[in-house]
């Protein structure tokens, strides 16, 4: 894998690294109306495509975007992004106390000058979640992925692993070892997509499953479990996936 597909989430002193594909999406009609805590209007469709699908979901946007944001935003990413955030906004409450809230998303930033992230500045060519600002943003040209292997669905892999990370965040699991950190965004990312799925608003075309699984373990490493550059094994990472496919409480145990 090249330094293109380095996808990290920041959370000072803590610096994780997460090498990822994505699988191919089609979009279906949600099952049940969704809650929404802000409602914003969204801009024409953007003409830039990455594969031969795309969702589109016919909600309002619920997740906290500025208009800016929107406007910088692909069609895939703006709908990666609302397909998570319905998820969490129905599952959080199935699964844990108090009230979600969603982090902030600030989209696409400029890889000339990416933003900070505390008194660290983020890299190019990435995607982070930072925990100091509670906010979500990503390099675009490095989410569009690869069209040609992982058709739309490049950007729903790494904004569910980047929610993750601000689910972590908020349910005091974000600290500990790289590989767990990270291994348990993987699961999270898994009960997402699944859960999307399960419910009725996110279609898997036919080979989604294997294309998955493939791109799941080609994030993998194979550097020893004492190196602190250590994510987890190809089957480590297959193994987390699939655990998210059981829910959201699988991949919180042992946390």
């Amino acid at each position: 894998m090249n330094d293109r597909r380095r996808l990290m989430m920041l959370a000072p002193p803590l610096l994780a690294t997460f090498w990822y594909g994505s699988p191919a999406f089609a979009a279906t009609t949600p099952a049940e109306p969704d809650p929404a805590t802000a409602t914003t209007t969204e801009p024409a469709a953007d003409t830039e495509t990455n594969g031969p699908s795309g969702l589109r979901p016919t909600e309002p946007e619920a997740a906290p975007i500025s208009q800016e944001a929107l406007r910088t935003m692909g069609q895939d990413e703006r709908d990666a992004v609302q397909v998570v955030n319905r998820f969490w906004e129905r599952n959080w409450p199935r699964n844990f106390p108090g009230g979600y809230t969603p982090p902030e998303v600030r989209g696409r930033y400029d890889p000339a000058n990416p933003p900070m992230c505390g008194d660290v500045r983020l890299e190019p060519g990435n995607a982070y979640y930072c925990p100091s600002g509670d906010y979500i943003t990503w390099d675009g040209d490095f989410v569009k992925g690869d069209p040609d292997l992982e058709g739309n669905t490049f950007p729903y892999i790494a904004i569910a692993h980047e929610w993750g990370h601000a689910i972590q965040h908020r349910t005091n699991k974000l600290a500990g070892p790289t590989a767990k950190v990270e291994l348990q965004a993987d699961c999270l990312a898994g009960a997402t997509l699944t859960g999307a799925r399960n419910e009725g608003y996110l279609q898997w075309e036919t080979l989604d499953e294997e294309r998955l699984l493939t791109a799941i373990a080609g994030i993998g490493d194979d550097l020893p479990e004492t190196d602190p550059g250590h994510h987890g094994s190809p089957e480590d990472r297959i193994i987390a996936f699939e655990t998210g496919e059981q829910g959201v409480q699988a991949c919180m145990s042992g946390r």
